[in-house]
């Protein structure tokens, strides 16, 4: 162990160890004096000694030695630095795993830097016989040497490591360590795990304990009381005016701090763009709205993002996004040649004034649909007329199948013959006949299926904004055996439903949408009810704004061209090799033998672009809002559940390697001990003392009878 001392300028006073090496060679013991009567008949004769003085008495000399020397050394205030040396284990040949947290929140202060000290420190203390492996572990758990007795090479890969903005999860990380140390062949397994300890992390079926014999020491680098402020999520609403589409940005800010705070900035940047400042209070543990003017929408995309001034944690200060121009969803109506325009009136208002997503609607008469006509639609309904026939209807059938969306709304012109072929293929049987629910005041809905994309916007209200709506009439129609009903009337009839087309997707609503017989068109649930049947039915999706660090990309699928249809990535089926401008600004490619996977570990922007230039796509970053909480567990929950219990080779010992000098040697206190240990040998030297003076007095009285 390393012996160190926290006031060494005591240590000067071990010259004091001169005092009883004087006393012992200076002192003499006085001869018996012989008395005479008279003097005067003597003659004085000098005498001279050559006898060279000589410690007499050891015993007595070591002791008194030894209490000065400990009285020194307990004024010094010794304590053991074992971080020094790294955690001891008893024998030879240890399998050491060091767990080494590179979460976001291992950013705060200079957490990172003690925590690479610690790291550093158990590296340093392997022996000659010992094996370690490093693992960085943040939502996932990362081996990033094998076990290896080469402390060079661990600590290679000890300098490469830094805090990345994913979360922190304890769960992969022990179960990678226990998996090291299981099939060990050394005898001794030792486990050092350098953490904040932060309460997220940690989910109560995480346990997950170490093999039998393993040595269990944490690092406990969490702060008393941490102060954090965060901007955890945004709110983007689009609104759409006659001078161009402006987006309005609300901010959710977080004070994660034990005090209040006042006046905290918070900034909108836009690119080319002038920053817009607002200033909001926070009382301590408490979110806040902060919500911004509204700004006009660039016609490219563009970087943006919500910043606050920095503290402590600087990740999660700032809440990138990327803003592009509204992308509408193409949608033909096919209507009825003898349809007016009330009788579209309620259904292309509707979609009208849709904005998330916007819907460019365009009409035609069933009678002039032409197969060019479905080129480029994300979505076509056709709104209460029979299937189209010759090469349009064979053309319609195509663009289902071949991921294109379709609402059939059944209504008084839609007839009850029978489909053609190409939409029995596609809709199974044929519209029935009109069932008359007029005299009894209309039916209604009752039966929803709330777990579907349709209706899941409604599950809150379980139906509520439907039980208005009464309906005079609709068809009766028997849906295939693959079709999902996904609502109902009161009398059993299929509603809705959700049928198997191909790649596409296909809806059938058996009454009409025209408030003719029924008057759902009046109800305020129309409107989000037609917004989620034509996003569903066109497989909307939308674009994200920005994405959570941890997620890990696939570029040739997951960065979409557009919002709709099946998915087709902005690079192409094939794009080849591809470039990427980590926020690092370390430029690297994908496109090789593991495929166009990007793990997103950083905040911020990356850039992404083929090598020729012909596409791009910049995609936003934001560090997980869990790592702004830092909310400590106790260390001693985690050692419980992963210390291995019933064997007498287990032991618990605490890296102090975090601490500073000063807590170190106060929380050893071996001053006390020291000092302890003085008054005992003093003890010993006063009763040693007494003996050999008695000793000596026995001696005279011998010789004097």
């Amino acid at each position: 162990m390393g012996l160190t001392f926290l006031a060494p300028l005591f240590l000067a006073g071990a010259l004091a160890v001169a005092i009883p090496v004087v006393i012992h060679l200076s002192h003499r013991e006085r001869k018996e004096a012989v008395r005479f009567p008279s003097l005067m008949f003597l003659r004085r004769v000098p005498y001279k000694t050559v006898r060279r003085q000589r410690i007499r008495h050891w015993l007595l000399f070591l002791l008194r030695t030894a209490a000065i020397l400990l009285l020194v050394s307990a004024f010094a205030r010794p304590f053991v630095d074992r971080a020094t040396l790294g955690p001891a284990v008893i024998g030879e040949g240890r399998e050491v795993v060091v767990l080494l947290d590179r979460s976001a929140s291992m950013d705060y202060a200079d957490r990172w830097e003690r925590a690479a000290g610690a790291a550093r420190a158990a590296i340093d203390g392997l022996g000659p016989d010992d094996r370690a492996t490093l693992v960085l572990f943040s939502d996932r758990a990362e081996a990033m040497t094998p076990a290896t007795a080469d402390a060079a090479v661990l600590r290679s890969a000890l300098s490469d490591a830094r805090p990345i903005a994913t979360a922190t999860h304890y769960a992969p990380a022990l179960q990678l360590a226990h998996d090291v140390l299981d099939a060990t062949e050394l005898p001794n397994r030792e486990l050092v795990l350098i953490t904040d300890f932060q309460r997220g992390g940690w989910t109560p079926d995480a346990a997950l304990r170490m093999p039998e014999g393993t040595v269990v020491t944490p690092v406990d680098l969490s702060d008393p009381a941490p102060r954090n402020f965060a901007v955890t999520g945004l709110l983007l609403d689009r609104i759409a005016g006659a001078a161009g589409d402006r987006l309005a940005v609300s901010a959710r800010v977080v004070n994660l701090s034990p005090d209040s705070a006042a006046d905290v900035p918070v900034t909108l940047a836009v690119e080319d763009l002038a920053p817009e400042t607002r200033r909001v209070s926070l009382a301590a543990g408490e979110a806040e709205s902060v919500t911004f003017a509204p700004v006009p929408l660039p016609n490219r995309t563009a970087r943006a993002q919500v910043t606050l001034a920095g503290d402590a944690l600087e990740a999660d200060d700032a809440f990138r996004f990327t803003v592009a121009p509204r992308e509408p969803l193409p949608v033909l109506l096919v209507h009825h040649p003898n349809a007016g325009p009330r009788d579209l009136l309620y259904l292309r208002e509707a979609l009208r004034i849709g904005t998330d997503p916007a819907f460019e609607v365009e009409s035609r008469r069933a009678t002039e649909l032409r197969p060019d006509d479905l080129d480029g639609r994300a979505l076509v309904i056709l709104d209460d007329v029979p299937w189209p026939r010759g090469a349009a209807g064979r053309r319609l059938a195509e663009f289902v199948r071949g991921g294109g969306g379709l609402l059939v709304i059944l209504g008084p012109n839609s007839g009850s013959g029978t489909w053609a072929t190409e939409a029995e293929g596609l809709l199974g049987s044929s519209p029935g006949p009109t069932v008359d629910r007029e005299g009894l005041r209309g039916g209604t809905l009752s039966v929803l299926d709330y777990r579907h994309p349709v209706f899941a916007a409604f599950a809150e209200t379980r139906g509520a904004d439907f039980t208005g709506a009464r309906f005079f009439r609709y068809r009766r129609w028997a849906p295939p055996d693959s079709a999902v009903v996904l609502a109902r009337f009161d009398d059993g009839a299929p509603a809705l439903a959700d049928l198997n087309a191909g790649a596409g997707r296909a809806l059938i609503w058996t009454a009409d949408a025209a408030n003719v017989w029924s008057d759902l068109p009046v109800q305020p649930v129309f409107l989000p009810f037609t917004h989620e049947l034509a996003k569903y039915a066109a497989a909307y999706r939308e674009v994200p704004a920005w994405r959570t660090a941890g997620l890990m990309l696939d570029l040739a699928h997951d960065i979409t061209a557009r919002s709709w249809g099946p998915p087709a990535s902005v690079f192409g089926a094939d794009p080849g090799e591809l470039v990427v401008d980590p926020p690092s600004g370390e430029r690297f490619a994908v496109g090789d033998s593991l495929g166009h996977r990007l793990e997103l570990r950083d905040g911020g922007f990356y850039a992404v672009r083929r090598l020729d230039g012909s596409a791009a796509a910049t995609i936003a970053v934001n560090t997980d809002p869990a790592e702004s909480d830092l909310a400590r567990i106790d260390p001693e929950v985690v050692l419980a559940a992963v210390t291995p219990t019933a064997t007498g080779r287990s032991r618990v010992a605490t890296l102090s390697a975090t601490l500073s000098t000063a807590d170190k040697e106060r929380r050893q206190a071996l001053w006390w001990y020291v000092l302890a240990a003085a008054l005992l040998v003093l003890v010993t030297e006063t009763v040693v003392a007494g003996r050999l003076s008695g000793a000596r007095l026995g001696r005279r009285s011998s010789g004097g009878t």
